[in-house]
């Protein structure tokens, strides 16, 4: 029965037990409720004399798991390089102490003056000669058995790294975690990454030492994990309200309506992957121009689509990267990276203006383009002839057969999206999410009114975005007016309801796919240079044909600042016939059919 809060007898036992409960904040890491331990007495007397240390020690441990923490990227990084550097320390100590010529030559000269003397017995015996030379074989074989040794154990670790297996650096990653006060338990996944990792910086400091073996003291580490630590990272850890998604969130609280809900969500990624490399419980003081210029350093090796592919499922930003060096995806394109640099960019000004940051950390940090150098082109003339040219613009096989001519005739999305591209100059994703209240008259002229209005799943670019574009009577004349009516008629409001948007809301997911593949299945996209924003290219390259400047079109574009007109359709009569007349005077297919070059 129980003698006090911290004895007890178990069921079927004679003798006592100290019992604590252990605090619910460290019962994750230690796996249990209760702490029990036999005090070996029956007296209940000595049973208290004996818990009191028990408990002591108890306690103790809890104090030292408190002082623990859950390891950050920095952690990590600095374990590995503290090992790589320590063990070659150790390995060019080594070196100083094993023997010179000269050594061997005076252990010689001395072995021969004692045989001589008779301090050291000799005869013609193998055995009585092998005594008393075995000191002075060993000499003459260290350099020699310790480079073998090594070659042994670099050989064994790379089939240890193969597989997992921890037995031969376990040691290192003990006294890691003892050294700088880690939350890492042995049978966790985390003990076992940090192994790895150091085992992998093992092999790293056994070929270097193979590499002086040689005469060889300039090697350096080609494994990506072994690398300086950034002395910013994991020196502050961040309280409730001071993290960096916490204060990316409250940014996002204060800006609803800055950009659409689609923009926010992708932006909050990037900010993720940042957060991920310098370390999630970082403090928001982690964010400084040297963590900002090294994370850039690493987004060029960031893979394509990294959020999408298996391969890097359930992984963080450090170890995409890792994982890639052999996976050898292809890597985000600079612009992409001032993209990624500019979602954190919009967050670090904000934090710069309300005190959370003391410096511009984002000032010099993009990267410079070349704007003369093009990565998309229009479409020729070729390609836009067998693009409308081909079966889906006039009879096909029908649902996942668009490409093969056929007696099936289409006129959903899939028609209607590439003639409108074609002649507004619109981007995918503003075309797919048009509603039906989009398309309708000012001053008795049909437009297309590309804005945000109507629907909280619609977005553009950027605010300057948002305008009037007036529908070119050749859509008029193919039956878009007609389309628009039936669509009105059946009580949809999206002018494509088939289309529906996907997780984040974009409804230029499926279009885009669709579209890429087919036109790749009709020989017209063989690379990256032509994709559906071809068409943007186009009709830019049609104004200025017709004699118009880039300035006096870009509106049509959506290449401008904000405004109310462009915004809400509010456009006077004369402003509006003067963007019809550009509009009409974009041109691709002559009578003949022939396109216009």
């Amino acid at each position: 029965m129980a003698i006090s809060t911290n004895i007890a007898k178990r069921p079927g036992s004679t003798v006592f037990y100290a019992r604590l409960g252990i605090p619910p904040d460290l019962q994750p890491v230690m796996q249990k409720r209760e702490l029990w331990k036999s005090l070996r007495t029956r007296d209940p007397r000595e049973a208290r004399e004996r818990v009191l240390p028990v408990l002591m020690r108890w306690r103790a441990e809890f104090a030292d798991l408190r002082k623990r923490r859950m390891p950050t990227a920095g952690d990590l990084q600095k374990a590995v390089w503290s090992h790589y550097e320590g063990e070659l320390e150790l390995d060019r100590a080594s070196r100083l102490r094993l023997p010179s010529a000269s050594d061997v030559a005076n252990a010689e000269g001395q072995l021969a003056a004692d045989v001589q003397a008779g301090r050291v017995p000799w005869s013609e015996a193998p055995m009585v000669q092998l005594a008393a030379t075995v000191d002075l074989i060993g000499l003459k074989g260290q350099a020699d058995y310790e480079r073998e040794l090594r070659s042994i154990h670099l050989k064994v670790l790379r089939q240890h790294s193969a597989t997992g297996e921890t037995a031969l650096i376990s040691w290192a990653a003990d006294e890691t975690i003892r050294r700088d006060g880690l939350l890492i338990e042995r049978s966790s996944l985390e003990y076992r990454d940090l192994c790895h990792r150091l085992l992998r910086t093992q092999i790293e400091i056994l070929e270097r030492a193979a590499e002086r073996d040689q005469g060889n003291w300039a090697g350096f580490p080609r494994d990506p994990i072994v690398i300086p630590p950034d002395l910013t990272l994991g020196n502050k850890f961040a309280l409730p309200g001071e993290s960096i998604m916490e204060l990316y969130d409250r940014f996002k609280a204060e800006n609803p309506g800055s950009v659409a809900s689609a923009t926010w969500e992708r932006n909050r990624r990037i900010v993720q992957r940042f957060a991920e490399f310098i370390g999630e419980t970082s403090h928001i003081s982690g964010m400084t121009r040297a963590t900002v210029r090294d994370w850039k350093h690493q987004l060029q090796f960031w893979p394509l689509k990294a959020g999408h592919d298996k391969i890097f499922e359930g992984m963080a930003f450090r170890k995409i990267i890792e994982a890639n060096a052999s996976a050898k995806k292809g890597t985000i394109s600079k612009k992409t990276v001032n993209k990624y640099l500019f979602a954190l960019g919009t967050f670090a000004d904000w934090l710069l203006r309300n005190d959370y940051l003391d410096l511009d950390v984002m000032r010099g940090m993009y990267l410079t383009l070349d704007k003369q150098a093009k990565t998309r082109f229009p479409y020729s003339a070729d390609q836009l002839t067998k693009i409308f040219g081909s079966a889906l613009f006039d009879r096909c096989e029908g649902e996942g057969r668009e490409h093969i001519s056929g007696s099936v005739v289409l006129r959903d999305w899939r028609y209607w999206i590439p003639w409108i591209g074609l002649y507004s100059g619109a981007r995918l994703g503003e075309i797919a999410q048009l509603l039906t209240a989009d398309v309708r008259q000012e001053h008795g002229i049909w437009i297309f009114h590309i804005t945000r209005e109507g629907s909280a799943l619609k977005s553009t670019k950027t605010a300057g975005s948002q305008r009037v574009v007036p529908i070119h009577s050749e859509l008029v004349e193919l039956g878009l007016i007609d389309y628009h009516r039936e669509v009105v008629r059946s009580g949809e409001t999206q002018l494509f309801p088939q289309i529906k948007p996907d997780k984040g809301g974009l409804f230029s997911s499926e279009p885009s796919k669709f579209f890429s593949r087919y036109f790749r299945r009709i020989g017209v996209k063989t690379d990256k240079t032509v994709n559906f924003h071809s068409f943007r290219h186009g009709i830019a390259d049609a104004f200025r044909r017709a004699g118009y400047l880039d300035e006096q079109f870009n509106m049509l574009l959506g290449h401008t600042k904000a405004t109310t007109t462009g915004t809400y359709g509010i456009v006077p009569q004369g402003i509006l016939s003067e963007r019809v007349a550009m509009i009409e005077a974009v041109e691709f297919f002559g009578k003949s059919s022939a396109l216009v070059q």
